[in-house]
């Protein structure tokens, strides 16, 4: 992972680059949401409100559901999940390269086939501070 620095001495990054597995961060255990395995992540960015972040998340093959408390955009950097909407029964399949948007409130059921690895952004409308991302 690169990351570029401010001129002044102590400023945080302005600047995170990371490409490809190698470049990829190191990963955090997170809390199993019921029905997951082996959840990971990494929380790279949080604005001082606590309202927006950008991380990179990770789930072992599994099936769970999943309450959205924010609006979430996030590219698919490797494996494979279908994601079906609870409310609507909309389903897709996401693989490595794919973008997706999930709207604030969803219940999206995550049926993960492979590893899947992504990188997100999330905007909440107030932070909870038990949530552990």
């Amino acid at each position: 992972m690169v990351v570029a620095q401010k001129a002044e001495a102590g400023a945080k990054p302005t600047l995170t680059v990371f490409s490809g597995a190698a470049g990829d961060p190191d990963l955090d255990p997170w809390p199993t949401t019921s029905g997951a395995v082996n959840q990971f992540g990494k929380a790279l960015f949080r604005d001082p409100k606590k309202r927006y972040s950008v991380g990179v998340y990770q789930c072992d093959p599994s099936k769970f559901i999943a309450s959205y408390p924010g609006t979430e955009s996030g590219h698919v950097l490797s494996g494979r999940a279908t994601l079906t909407n609870e409310a609507t029964g909309e389903s897709i399949t996401l693989e490595a390269g794919d973008h997706f948007f999930i709207e604030f409130g969803q219940e999206i059921t995550w049926e993960v086939h492979e590893t899947f690895r992504k990188v997100y952004a999330m905007y909440e409308d107030e932070f909870d501070e038990e949530r552990f991302y």
